[in-house]
């Protein structure tokens, strides 16, 4: 789910359902948000943003009045990641009024923002800014708010800034403080005390489907989530899709822009199964930048929609009764029924029409893939001219039509997969945990 500051409201707001007989856009059709020129513009404006005025809290506070403007500013601190000491300053006073007993709805907003934004620069460039550590330190050891103390927390010991003994120091605290968590926190709590399982039978989940006669879609990931996944496809009736002799794949960033993990709004997709029902029709304008030029693959985390399993009512045992035998008690495989249960929703499998260049990546994102805010991004490659030069979505969505049989319906099961699994070459390493059928051809 990638939006621009209007603020993140409803991905679904006036779309469209299309079904089988929807056109796809002419490939090479000028975009004239994809151009060069509009490229550097948009990006010119971006850096526009990031000069020391803006950031100043005494001439622009957090009131209504002055609220889009932070979001914007936050916004773009997020894409741009400047390094300057009055960028971190501003994000330490925002994050320091987490102590605040009874925030505004602006102030929730913003202060909920500057958590994000401080997330990423923790994450992402580890060896920086010990004064924004300490402030989330103090969020969790001080703020009363249950959940801004769960992105904290989550976000110091994920960053490997702490040694274990600090890790184990904060969640005993933590857990004292907040002997009865609330959901979100419970669920952080939860998997971050996760000790790592082994991971069970490839072979078995390969030969699985969610629901018979019934598309299943697999998208396997790495844990560092700014390298690409790999996508494959089985069709209605149990066989997976091939072209040429050849098994079918594409590649898709799962990354959050904030950098975030699954628990949270606009973290990054979560591992489990997600239902796959239609299609929307992408938005013109400003929203091309976010989804390109294609429709958008709708998906349901699991108690988003009452019909996850049609006909069958959702409840936790349902869900793992719908898993293979040996992955049942696999935690990971339950992200997305506790991130449904939390709230979140709206994911997609998408393109974009932004120019790679706009995100600061770390040295294992440079790649034109583009991170979004909890969606599945597909490539989508432009000329400077605005011309599309590659459209995975094309593919993606020929493929998904023809192996649901036209429903566009079937459920998709996202796996990170340990190191020790050699994913390289994209499906070279998956014939040996194949079942024997050939697919579709």
């Amino acid at each position: 789910m990638l939006f621009f500051p209007r603020f993140y409201l409803n991905v679904g707001l006036g779309a469209m359902l299309l079904w089988g007989g929807h056109t796809l856009p002419a490939l090479g059709q000028p975009q004239p948000l994809a151009t060069h020129a509009a490229r550097q513009e948009q990006l010119r404006r971006e850096q526009q943003r990031l000069q020391p005025q803006p950031y100043d809290l005494r001439r622009y506070p957090l009131t209504p009045t002055w609220e889009t403007h932070w979001r914007r500013l936050l916004w773009a601190t997020a894409l741009r990641q400047p390094q300057q000491p009055y960028v971190v300053q501003a994000l330490r006073s925002i994050v320091a009024r987490a102590q605040t007993p009874q925030p505004t709805p602006t102030e929730t907003r913003i202060i909920t923002q500057a958590l994000q934004v401080s997330n990423l620069y923790l994450r992402q460039q580890p060896t920086t800014h010990r004064q924004l550590q300490a402030s989330l330190q103090r969020v969790v050891q001080t703020s009363p708010h249950a959940g801004w103390v769960a992105l904290a927390l989550h976000t110091l010991i994920r960053s490997g800034r702490l040694t274990p003994a600090q890790s184990a120091h904060l969640l005993t605290q933590t857990r004292q403080r907040f002997p009865d968590p609330p959901d979100l926190l419970a669920v952080v709590l939860q998997d971050l005390e996760q000790p790592p399982v082994p991971l069970p039978p490839l072979a078995e989940l390969l030969a699985w489907q969610a629901q018979p006669g019934q598309m299943q879609l697999y998208v396997f990931c790495q844990p560092n989530r700014w390298r690409p996944c790999t996508l494959i496809v089985k069709d209605n009736r149990g066989e997976f899709y091939r072209e040429g002799g050849q098994l079918w794949s594409r590649q898709l960033l799962l990354q959050s822009v904030y950098g975030l993990d699954w628990p949270f709004t606009y973290g990054q997709t979560p591992q489990g199964l997600q239902r796959v029902a239609g299609v929307i029709a992408s938005r013109a304008g400003e929203l091309f930048r976010a989804y390109g030029q294609f429709p958008l693959v709708r998906l349901f985390l699991p108690l988003e929609t009452p019909e996850f399993f049609p006909g069958e009512a959702l409840t936790l045992a349902a869900y793992r009764d719908h898993l293979p035998p040996s992955w049942r008690d696999y935690p990971p495989l339950y992200q997305s029924y506790h991130a449904g249960r939390l709230g979140r929703g709206l994911l997609r499998i998408h393109g974009t029409g932004e120019a790679p260049e706009l995100f600061v990546r770390p040295p294992e994102g440079q790649h034109p893939w583009n991170p979004a805010l909890g969606c599945l991004t597909a490539l989508e490659q432009y000329t400077p001219q605005g011309e599309l030069q590659q459209g995975d979505m094309a593919a993606i969505l020929r493929v998904l039509h023809r192996a649901s049989g036209g429903t566009w319906s079937g459920y998709l099961l996202v796996v990170e997969l340990p190191e020790e699994v050699a994913t390289t070459d994209v499906t070279s390493w998956l014939p040996p945990y194949l079942p024997a059928a050939q697919g579709t051809p």
